[in-house]
């Protein structure tokens, strides 16, 4: 039998976990639905590819799309899979304690003007550490997680934020790990598209969100199989070395995927903060009209997700 098909593009692998136990365990099949899902595209950039009509959906695109429907464009979001930031281990040179201890230091952070690099910019300043006054140095070193850790290590940093498993991994090599607290973040996977695509296919986009919930569901009350699904599929993709880190990763998403997979209200004010630092004359903008999530409560009102979880 031949379903109506969606093709989904993710804009990290580290949104992998989600889509490859959806793809593995069923869903899309049991929802009369083909989804074809892959990562970002190398030749077109994501928003371009959906603006072309070259794939139907983004998992992704947080923070840059705001700008962009504050001046007219169609961009929406579906549906939110997880609500808080996960890059929140900081690795430690000798003599931090905590993050105020970060004062006055040089702390490594990705791409400053990416995700990555605004969400400690974020997360600090709301500790009380203000780049912006001089309270902390954030130095720009794109790259590998791995390639910051060992540099705070070699004392060349006082600190670094990263996620799991380059935690274990800084602990392993002699790196003392701080656990920070669990930012509210939109982040991972996050359904996007324009509003123009879901009017014209809002029969698909209702099949979209039940096996959506179905992944979220399965990936939750099957940890077994899903554990297996990540094992073969995902560690290629996201680089782990051992069962441990396979179930660490598990233990990870498990916690903190949205049963119900709406945004959170304070992780779209954070991630609409980042947007504002890029684009300082949104400001005015009403973040939450980038957002479309009567699909979600839709299906919610049906009761088909408690249902799931009964």
């Amino acid at each position: 039998m031949t379903f109506p098909e969606l093709r989904i593009i993710y804009r990290s692998n580290s949104h992998a976990p989600l889509w490859v136990v959806a793809e593995k365990s069923g869903v899309w099949e049991k929802n009369s639905l083909a989804v074809n899902t892959s990562p970002q595209l190398v030749r077109e950039k994501a928003v371009e590819a959906l603006r072309n009509g070259h794939v139907d959906l983004i998992s992704g695109n947080h923070h840059n799309l705001y700008v962009r429907n504050a001046k007219g464009e169609d961009f929406v979001h579906l549906a939110q899979a997880g609500n808080n930031w996960t890059e929140n281990r900081l690795v430690v040179a000798h003599g931090i304690r905590s993050v105020i201890d970060l004062k006055g230091k040089k702390v490594a952070v990705d791409k400053l003007t990416s995700h990555a690099g605004l969400n400690v910019w974020l997360f600090l300043r709301q500790q009380g550490l203000d780049a912006d006054r001089g309270d902390v140095d954030l130095v720009e070193l794109r790259g590998p997680a791995e390639e910051r850790w060992k540099r705070v290590l070699s004392g060349e940093f006082a600190g670094t934020f990263v996620t799991l498993p380059h935690d274990t991994r800084a602990e392993r090599a002699g790196a003392r790990v701080i656990r920070v607290r669990a930012m509210p973040m939109i982040r991972g996977v996050t359904l996007t598209t324009t509003m123009s695509f879901v009017k014209n296919h809002e029969a698909k986009i209702r099949l979209l969100i039940r096996g959506f919930v179905d992944a979220i569901h399965f990936f939750i009350t099957r940890k077994q199989e899903t554990l297996e699904i990540l094992k073969e599929h995902a560690s290629p993709i996201l680089h782990l070395q051992s069962d441990e880190e396979v179930e660490t990763l598990y233990e990870e998403w498990a916690h903190s995927l949205e049963r119900k997979p709406y945004p959170a209200i304070e992780a779209i004010a954070n991630v609409f903060r980042l947007a504002v630092r890029r684009n300082p004359e949104i400001a005015s903008f009403n973040p939450l009209a980038l957002w479309d999530s009567h699909y979600v409560r839709e299906l919610d009102d049906s009761g088909y997700i408690d249902q799931l979880y009964q």
